[in-house]
C-alpha cells in the first residue's frame, strides 16, 4: 500500500521550508528522517515535496528564489 499525502500537505511543507532557518536545501538534501522530524510530517510528505520541487516549473522558481537571496 502506498501512501500519498494531500497536495496541501506538500505545499505547506514547502512553504514552511522556505521560511525555516535550514531552508529548502535541507528539505531537498537532508536525511529523510531528520527532515520529517524537523517539520513534524511523515516521510511520505517529505518524499512528495521533494518530487514536487524536482518538477521543472517548481525547480526553476526555487532557483529564481535562491538568486534573489
Amino acid at each position: 500500500m502506498t501512501q500519498e499525502p494531500a497536495k496541501n500537505e506538500v505545499i505547506t511543507l514547502i512553504d514552511r521550508a522556505k521560511s525555516h532557518d535550514l531552508g529548502v536545501d535541507f528539505l531537498v538534501n537532508g536525511a529523510l528522517d531528520a527532515v520529517a522530524m524537523t517539520f513534524g510530517v511523515h516521510a511520505f510528505v517529505v518524499d512528495a515535496a521533494r518530487d514536487e520541487l524536482g518538477k521543472p516549473e517548481v525547480a526553476n522558481l526555487w532557483v529564481d528564489c535562491k538568486r534573489a537571496v
